[in-house]
């Protein structure tokens, strides 16, 4: 074909729309078969920073929401563990009243049942997730209870009847002068004993008291308290970790007789047991906001109810045995505050979770939008382009053809 100067621009402009009909129908061919608008940010230049700027949001959702799930499973998790806690609590109280019942009593094996509920509490508190012990703190690479420690240490209390200040000679309670043997043994099986000697002529609670902490050695210390923290104060004598103390008499005193000292757990106010620290931990579930979530096991509720079932575990005494029921009562009345505080983070952290999935959903269609191409909608497009350019061809091939012996004819 040779392209004469009196067709050659109507060549030119053929043979132009020609080739953008083709490469709008390479276009349309690779929208069809990827679903995307282009293969590079070039394609989409007008929307780039744009899709730019949604794709950096969408990731950050993205985390923030792995930050919301994690921190919802261990609060709820958590608040799995303290309603548990509140059912073991409820049924303990309920046998500790029974207990009390002159008829029912001796069917009830109190301190095996409060054994076996202090060990259920205990792995309740040290719940682990994903290798974190909950309730532990900042330090949850490690148990947050120690079972070691969480009973009352082995405690030896004088008997409520007998009235005691720091100042009461020991004459005036007819004590005679002698001595008492401490045979103190630490959770490892290692024991100390120790002889600590008292004289009724000038001694009173108070030099009694001095006498046996002042022997370092003896692994036991000597308060003055009442049971469970109550009423008149006691001379307790007791050991100083989680082991076990034994105190006899020896000579001609009568210290033990006259103060009757049994033994009964008396659970100090501190929470010995934990192991874990203060740290609150913190979840990012926006750009300006963190949510301060979760409950550590030296909670005064968990404690108190430590200390009822420690009581309950490790003695039969009527007495010891309704402080028992009042440190579990004071748990039962409390725990339900620890669990709502949980459910409260929970609430919290679900606000932000919703609002972060609906602004997913959004940036989901958004990107898509700019991204992708309605498949049926670009091949009803392709089929017309290629309609043109065929017609296209076809077109250039007549005016090719055109001449004046063809004209003439």
């Amino acid at each position: 074909m040779v392209t004469r100067v009196a067709t050659y621009t109507n060549h030119t402009l053929l043979s132009d729309l020609a080739l953008r009909n083709a490469a709008r129908v390479t276009d349309l061919q690779n929208q069809a078969s990827s679903g995307y608008k282009s293969r590079d940010y070039s394609g989409i230049a007008d929307s780039t920073q744009r899709l730019l700027n949604l794709e950096g949001e969408y990731t950050r959702t993205e985390q923030y929401l792995r930050n919301t799930t994690q921190a919802k499973l261990r609060l709820q998790s958590m608040e799995t563990a303290v309603d548990s806690m509140i059912t073991i609590a409820t049924q303990m109280k309920t046998l500790l009243i029974q207990a009390s019942s002159a008829l029912q009593g001796d069917d009830v094996n109190i301190r095996g049942q409060a054994r076996q509920a202090m060990e259920q509490v205990a792995n309740l508190l040290n719940t682990n997730l994903d290798g974190r012990y909950l309730f532990a703190g900042g330090r949850s690479e490690e148990p947050a209870v120690d079972l070691d420690k969480i009973y009352a240490p082995d405690n030896y209390i004088s008997d409520a009847d007998v009235t005691l200040t720091d100042a009461t000679t020991l004459t005036s309670l007819g004590i005679t002068s002698g001595q008492i043997q401490i045979v103190s043994t630490d959770v490892d099986g290692n024991s100390v004993t120790t002889t600590v000697n008292y004289n009724a002529a000038t001694d009173d609670i108070g030099d009694l008291r001095d006498a046996i902490n002042s022997v370092t050695t003896n692994g036991a210390i000597a308060s003055m308290r009442g049971l469970g923290g109550e009423g008149d104060p006691r001379l307790n004598i007791e050991n100083v970790g989680n082991g076990s103390i034994t105190i006899s008499e020896s000579g001609v005193g009568n210290l033990l007789t006259v103060l009757g000292m049994e033994k009964i757990p008396n659970p100090r106010e501190d929470a010995d047991y934990y192991d874990g620290d203060q740290l609150i931990l913190n979840a990012r579930v926006d750009d300006q906001y963190e949510v301060s979530y979760g409950i550590l096991a030296d909670n005064p509720a968990f404690k108190k109810l430590i200390q009822g079932l420690g009581v309950a575990a490790g003695t039969e005494d009527e007495d010891a045995l309704v402080v028992a029921i009042g440190f579990i009562s004071d748990a039962i009345d409390n725990l339900p505050n620890v669990q709502g505080q949980i459910g409260l983070d929970i609430s919290n952290i679900e606000r932000f979770e919703a609002r972060h999935e609906d602004f997913k959903v959004f940036a989901a269609q958004a990107i898509s939008d700019i991204e992708t191409v309605d498949v049926p909608l670009t091949l009803a497009e392709l089929s017309q382009h290629e309609t043109a350019l065929q017609a296209s061809f076809i077109s250039i091939s007549r005016a090719a053809d055109l001449s004046l012996a063809n004209y003439l004819r």
